[in-house]
């Protein structure tokens, strides 16, 4: 499979993921509880190592990865990323995703039925605890019911448009919903990428709260200027935490890094948004995704290479 990042053609990362149950369940009931584990942004060394490319990365492996709908790696079209082991460290244990794939090409990948209209692919956790999640409304006008959210909730909008009462997030946007808020989803297409520090109640409505989400708008040209970006001590590194509730049981950080600036990043992914960012020594352009196969977060090396510059978000559990 081949990707096209402008004029330049690039192999496409083949996803290794790994079943996290052995045996079958029913989707409201698949994949197995993790332990939560603190998470946040903290300075580290260096990258080491020579750094790999999307290339260098493979495109060999069997496509498809058997096991339960809704179990943590079952994401699965394509066997291990890194010919020749070139993966290693923190990647290891993580699932790169190309977002893009997932949209053009939905089908090999494990959804389950999580509401009519709507499926879920499970990247970590399960669906009834704590859990990264791609979420896809297959009709012009999906929706899921009211639903109440007792810990924080991450929605980054992979392409599409969301609409609740709080209003529409179009492809591009991230928004965060605090512990106590809840909302009925309408008029939504599409494919958004999912952190539930919590899953979603739809029995506890009346606990609903009035609340205002945190919006932003990662496409937007002064997203790294807009925004309370700064210094984080290491050289070419300044990083913008969004206000989430410290109750919430979930935190998020946006990363500028200068050409040669590196970072250690806790947290359970991290998603390229602009320019090049080199994750554990593998190059990935936008839309790429490092998600942890489990839900205590893991620290992840990012830097951006010689002559280049990256902007990323991280979300992490705590």
């Amino acid at each position: 499979m081949k990707l096209t990042q402008g004029p330049l053609a690039a192999v496409a990362l083949v996803m290794a993921f790994v079943s996290a149950c052995g045996s079958s369940r029913e989707s409201s009931d698949a994949g197995a509880a993790g332990a939560g584990g603190a998470g946040g942004a903290q300075a580290g060394g260096g990258a080491g190592g020579e750094t790999a490319t999307e290339t260098d990365a493979g495109a060999g492996g069997n496509a498809g990865a058997a096991g339960n709908a809704g179990a943590a790696g079952n994401a699965g079209a394509g066997g291990n990323a890194g010919a020749g082991g070139g993966l290693s460290g923190a990647l290891a244990a993580a699932t790169v995703l190309d977002l893009d794939d997932v949209k053009t090409n939905p089908t090999p990948y494990e959804w389950f039925d999580f509401k009519p209209n709507v499926k879920k692919l499970i990247l970590a956790g399960a669906p009834e605890t704590q859990h990264v999640a791609i979420l896809w409304y297959t009709t012009q006008d999906g929706g899921v019911g009211l639903h109440y959210h007792a810990k924080t909730e991450s929605v980054y909008v992979i392409d599409g448009t969301q609409t609740d009462g709080k209003g529409t997030y179009p492809t591009g946007t991230v928004y965060f919903n605090p512990p106590g808020s809840g909302h009925q989803v309408t008029a939504s297409t599409g494919f958004f990428l999912l952190a539930y520090a919590a899953p979603p109640d739809f029995v506890s409505t009346s606990l609903i709260q009035e609340y205002t989400p945190v919006r932003i708008d990662t496409t937007a040209s002064d997203l790294t200027t807009a925004q309370a970006f700064q210094d984080t001590g290491q050289e070419g590194v300044r990083a913008f935490s969004p206000p989430l509730d410290g109750s919430g049981g979930l935190s998020a950080t946006f990363l500028d890094i200068a050409a040669s600036g590196t970072y250690v990043y806790t947290g359970n992914y991290l998603l390229v948004l602009r320019g090049t960012c080199a994750i554990e020594g593998l190059t990935l352009v936008p839309k790429r995704l490092v998600v942890g196969k489990g839900v205590i977060p893991q620290p992840y090396t990012i830097a951006a290479p010689a002559g280049a510059g990256c902007v990323a978000l991280g979300v992490s559990f705590s």
